[in-house]
């Protein structure tokens, strides 16, 4: 482990906290499907995998720049994670009030670090800071030696070969701090096929056509992290074969702090057509990043500081596996969601596509993992089903997705990061494999791609399917819902864990059961069962239900 120079150390205060490095490997999950047997790519590799491939190139040159996520010392921690628990949320104005990093102290960090050449960049009620350093400035504050190498696929980046440490004088302010490496994990991987299901075949399949008949989604936002561009072409075809309303979607970008997208492909124009086919009305915002590990969580951050709030929803497909060296920068997006969900936001992500095991490079299969960002516990992760439609339309049946020939399926399982929340309890949640931390997928929708969406992307329809294209439709059918409690003067749903739980635990008092319960199949390694289960959470939504026993979960927390 790496260790500050001497001298340094005594300047700084002599102790020191490690902080391992990071390497975000995210990775947005759209598999394609062409009716046949699809071999599933090989992931991009690691980090540690690209350095222990790869060739070394020697140290960094000292004036290298570098742009880090430093985690910010929050406040009153445990009454944040109760609060947000229990569904309660605060305004921006009381979060950073109560909760969010003391400015005070931020300052105090900003003038230490800016000593030894490292500028601190942070906007007040922000969870993480942006310094920019060189690499020579890193090794003297935070011990971490740089090194080039040329991966074996010939793609050249700089890593770390030592841990990083923060020193004692900012351990009160800074906790942790990411970014070190520029390797890239960030990919759309899928397989392109003709026709798919059309927005009206998954509104007569999930009962969202009695919802739709009064509400679009009208006064809500639907806010979509990307890190492939969409094609406003290619929108435009599909509000005219689907006879929807024109596309208008506000983009972010800032290619300075957050890099620039990969060229249009399917993800982007997936989540978006979805997202506007389930509602219509809904106000569309799209965030852009590069692949980069470096540039993703500054992206976030800035997406959610600046959309978070009761009449916001989130849907994200970008993921990475839930690897030990990824503590650091989990606990980074887990600050940054928390601060979301406490001020009303919800938050949809897709859980992963390859079954139970999300860190499979090469095809290695031997190894249970979940997805980082869709395991957080402030989020809403959402799993896959294979759907099987109705001779007339309508709803027949579903599997939980998994496909051990392909190689594909909705992911789940266990967090090692996380205990188990106190939210997630209903029927099936405690069974054989539980072990006391966070359980995985939450709810479902389909994803598998023999039953996948018609998408109209690169010029052409495609049918898409993996679990992104079921989050963005959980976040569409989440503005039709919100609405419906507007008009009957009840709060949005903001964070859903809670009240998908408390339904799932009381439906035997519903008017109508919410989910469909998906008890054929497995996602690789886990059975579907009766009640929440691996491959498929709490199950698929029946949205007619839900616009029923939504306020009735309002009534019973009393809002």
């Amino acid at each position: 482990m790496g260790r500050p120079p001497a001298g340094l150390l005594a300047l700084l205060g002599l102790a020191v906290t490690a902080c391992a490095p990071a390497a975000a490997s995210h990775a947005a999950s759209a598999p394609r499907g062409d009716g046949g047997s699809v071999l599933a790519a090989p992931m991009r590799p690691s980090l540690q995998q690209a350095m222990r491939t790869g060739r070394d190139l020697g140290p960094t040159a000292p004036a290298t720049p570098l742009h880090l996520e430093a985690t910010l010392a929050g406040r009153d921690g445990a009454a944040l994670e109760a609060l947000v628990g229990r569904g309660v949320r605060v305004t921006p104005g009381e979060y950073a009030q109560r909760f969010a990093p003391d400015a005070t102290a931020v300052d105090a960090a900003r003038s230490l670090l800016a000593a030894h050449g490292i500028s601190l960049a942070w906007r007040p009620g922000d969870q993480l800071a942006t310094l920019d350093a060189s690499a020579a400035a890193a090794h003297d504050v935070f011990g971490v030696s740089l090194h080039d190498f040329v991966a074996a696929g010939g793609e050249r980046f700089h890593a770390p070969t030592s841990a990083s440490v923060v020193p004692v004088a900012l351990r009160s302010v800074i906790t942790g701090v990411t970014g070190f490496d520029d390797w890239s994990q960030h990919h759309v991987s899928a397989i392109p096929s003709p026709r798919g299901v059309s927005p009206k075949d998954m509104e007569s399949f999930y009962d969202v056509n009695g919802v739709r008949s009064s509400v679009d989604g009208s006064g809500l936002t639907i806010v979509l992290p990307e890190i492939d561009s969409f094609d406003q072409s290619d929108l435009d075809a599909y509000a005219a074969k689907y006879d929807l309303p024109s596309f208008d979607v506000e983009v972010h970008r800032n290619s300075g702090a957050w890099g620039d997208p990969d060229p249009p492909d399917d993800e982007a124009n997936m989540d978006v057509e979805i997202a506007h086919a389930m509602a219509p009305g809904a106000k569309l915002v799209v965030y852009y990043s590069s692949p980069k590990n470096t540039d993703v969580l500054p992206m976030l951050q800035a997406m959610f500081s600046e959309q978070a709030g009761p009449s916001t929803i989130v849907s994200s497909s970008i993921g990475t596996c839930e690897s030990p060296d990824q503590k650091a920068a989990a606990q980074q997006e887990e600050d940054i969601v928390r601060a979301a969900a406490a001020k009303g936001t919800s938050i949809f992500v897709a859980s992963g596509d390859r079954g139970a095991y999300d860190c499979t490079p090469e095809g290695d299969y031997d190894t249970l993992a979940v997805d980082l960002d869709g395991s957080l516990p402030d989020i809403t992760s959402v799993g896959g089903t294979t759907a099987f439609l109705g001779r007339n339309g309508g709803y027949s049946r579903e599997v939980a997705w998994g496909q051990p020939v392909e190689q594909w399926g909705g992911n789940g399982g266990l967090s090692t990061f996380w205990q188990r929340p106190s939210w997630q309890a209903a029927p099936g949640v405690d069974n054989q494999y539980s072990n006391g931390m966070r359980q995985t997928p939450d709810v479902s929708a389909d994803a598998d791609s023999q039953s996948g969406w018609n998408v109209i992307s690169r010029g052409g329809e495609h049918k898409i399917g993996g679990t992104s294209s079921a989050a963005p439709f959980w976040a569409g059918i989440t503005a039709l819902l919100d609405q419906v409690l507007l008009q009957q003067h009840h709060p949005t749903i903001g964070f859903a864990n809670p009240g998908l739980y408390w339904m799932a635990q009381n439906a035997s008092t519903l008017a109508a059961p919410p989910f469909h319960d998906i008890m054929v199949g497995d996602n690789l390694y886990y059975p579907a069962t009766a009640g929440w289960d691996y491959a498929s959470g709490l199950g698929s939504p029946d949205v007619g239900a839900l616009a029923v026993d939504w306020p009735k979960y309002m009534e019973s927390q009393g809002r």
